[in-house]
């Protein structure tokens, strides 16, 4: 295959074009935290170049010196292993963006990535980057951070295609309250996170807290992507570009977040999400959904499919009273078995009036996990990105989690069967 044409192009940019430019590097997701004049600079020195169909801009296995923009066209991500395997790791479009590992000095690039179709592209050089953002600047820290991120995504995909097996369908799993400030995220973060460390590769975070979701962010992940990005895929599109959308945690889980901006949770329809739950049931043993507190059709839509639901109250009357309500909704509208619901009892404060006893007699139900106020644990943990199962695992509050972890999957803490096919695999 040839490789990427790089015609010369030192003639002065012309101010519409660099308004162009300007406005494609911040909708991209890694240039988000960088001031704007930095990705001012960073415009002036993109180079316009183009990739005729089947050209392989980046090659597996080389040290680059550049990144892209894709400005038309499409372009496939594909890894490879011995002896003659290889997966498709994303198919990108418009707007996205690919060999970013050339930021990292040294950093060989984990994928290769052709052109699908007659290509525009914008080249980013390694040099020029270096020119605006210094090593060990915080923006050239946190952008190798999500070099580092986009690798190991990589390698747990190649591992899980490896690993591929039969064709059940994953447990979904989703964790729903009525009401803000439960700690509703917090605890899908860590359950995901406890899952994953027990099954590695197998278990999906599906950030739905919408408008705002903050998975990403509570993991100290940075997200480049998201289930919006994927709303006109074609269906036989879908699920590569879901992969690429996902970040993977050291724990051995990935996340998927739902949207980048408040503006576009618009875009997750109840028939995105049906979509996105078709594909990714196939590719992962347990996939963990964070909904938001509104009862959207979005959020209907998860709760219907669930094998379990995760349903968070706080020791609070109001918060008690709209559960109640929303358990004879469960009955008697969607249908849902009482056995598929585990109530969770979060103290997210060190007092309350109303203890274990009081939830249960107004709800009529017990309580399967009480999770004890466990001081400002909670709080610095999400001011530092760690995770409670991870940073300290021996806590009552993460051995709860834990418990939880085993409680709603499979067989109550049996090891989950290898489900799935864990990506699209070409011999």
């Amino acid at each position: 295959m040839t490789t990427v044409q790089r015609r010369a192009e030192d003639v002065e940019v012309s101010a519409s074009d660099l308004e162009e430019r300007l406005a494609l590097l911040q909708g991209i997701s890694i240039f988000f935290t960088l001031p704007d004049r930095e990705v001012r600079r960073l415009a002036h020195k993109l180079h316009k170049r183009s990739a005729q169909k089947g050209t392989e801009v980046v090659h597996q296995g080389v040290v680059s010196d550049a990144m892209y923009v894709i400005v038309h066209g499409r372009c496939e991500v594909r890894a490879s292993w011995p002896p003659k395997h290889s997966v498709t790791v994303a198919l990108l479009a418009p707007g996205d963006f690919f060999g970013i590992s050339a930021m990292k000095e040294g950093a060989a690039q984990p994928a290769s990535v052709t052109a699908l179709e007659d290509s525009e592209l914008l080249e980013l050089l390694t040099v020029d980057i270096d020119t605006v953002l210094r090593p060990g600047s915080p923006s050239r820290v946190e952008m190798e951070k999500l070099v580092e991120q986009r690798r190991l995504t990589v390698d747990e995909l190649v591992g899980r295609a490896d690993a591929m097996a039969s064709g059940r369908e994953g447990h979904l799993i989703a964790v729903y309250s009525v009401k803000g400030g439960a700690g509703k995220t917090t605890i899908a973060v860590n359950l995901a996170a406890a899952l994953g460390r027990r099954h590695r590769g197998e278990c999906i975070l599906i950030d739905l807290g919408l408008p705002y979701n903050h998975a990403a962010l509570t993991a100290n992940l940075v997200p480049t992507g998201s289930l919006a990005f994927a709303e006109r895929a074609p269906d036989d599109e879908l699920e590569e570009m879901l992969l690429s959308a996902c970040i993977h945690h050291p724990v051995g889980m990935m996340v998927l977040p739902g949207a980048l901006r408040v503006e576009q949770s618009e875009l997750i329809t109840p028939v995105l999400v049906q979509r996105a739950l078709d594909a990714l049931m196939h590719t992962f043993s347990y996939l963990v959904v964070d909904l938001g507190v509104a009862m959207s059709e979005a959020a209907l839509t998860v709760l219907e499919r669930a094998s379990q639901i995760v349903l968070i109250v706080t020791p609070e009357l109001t918060a008690m009273k709209d559960t109640k309500d929303l358990f004879e909704v469960f009955r008697t509208v969607l249908n849902i078995p009482d056995g598929n619901i585990k109530l969770v009892l979060n103290h997210p404060r060190p007092s309350s009036m109303v203890d274990r006893s009081d939830v249960e007699r107004t709800l009529g139900r017990p309580v399967s996990f009480d999770l004890d106020h466990d001081g400002d644990r909670c709080d610095r943990a999400a001011v530092t990105g760690d995770l409670l199962v991870v940073a300290a695992p021996t806590s009552p509050l993460a051995k709860k989690i834990a418990a939880l972890a085993a409680a709603v999957g499979p067989g109550e803490g049996a090891p989950a069967e290898k489900l799935g096919r864990r990506a699209r695999v070409a011999p």
